[in-house]
């Protein structure tokens, strides 16, 4: 039996790997592993928490805030209803006839916040004073929530608005 089988057209049997062969293996393995490990943590992101979304909430919420909930005329954003301002920041009274279902004692539920991983802060602010409504021992001071933990990660969203005939801030911090 003939060997030609075995033999190339230019012939010698004991031809082994070449340099060329062995480079483009090892390119080849090499952007394999380099493409796994790039795109597998985005197989695993829709399962895991991302602050991006707190970018989101804040916004969502202040301009829920200040243009629809607080407002006597959804005709006029961002003119602030000063009774119904007053009624959601003050938790003692009952929601009287206003744009909102639930005041700022359960606050996450009236923003609309869906997440029970977020919570979420609404100040008035007036410069860097807090804004009230109303006199001497009625006076309801238009914040709620609680404050940020020290370093957490904080989305602030800001409105400017009319209340009571001056201008003023709300504030809106999610984490």
């Amino acid at each position: 039996m003939s060997d030609d089988f075995d033999r190339d057209a230019g012939g010698d049997v004991d031809r082994g790997q070449t340099t060329i062969d062995y480079a483009i293996g090892v390119s080849v393995f090499l952007l394999v592993v380099a493409f796994v490990f790039a795109f597998s943590p985005s197989l695993t992101a829709p399962f895991t928490g991302d602050a991006t979304d707190a970018v989101v909430v804040a916004d969502r919420s202040a301009d829920r805030l200040a243009n629809d909930l607080l407002v006597a005329d959804p005709a006029r954003p961002a003119a602030l209803d000063a009774a119904c301002t007053a009624g959601f920041f003050d938790t003692t009274e009952p929601v009287g006839d206003c744009r909102y279902e639930t005041d700022a004692s359960d606050l996450t539920g009236a923003l609309g916040i869906g997440s029970p991983v977020r919570t979420a802060n609404v100040t008035l602010v007036d410069g860097d004073e807090i804004r009230t409504l109303g006199d001497g021992g009625n006076a309801v001071r238009l914040a709620a929530g609680p404050s940020p933990p020290r370093g957490a990660d904080v989305s602030v969203a800001r409105r400017a608005v009319l209340l009571d005939g001056s201008d003023a801030i709300v504030v809106v911090r999610v984490w």
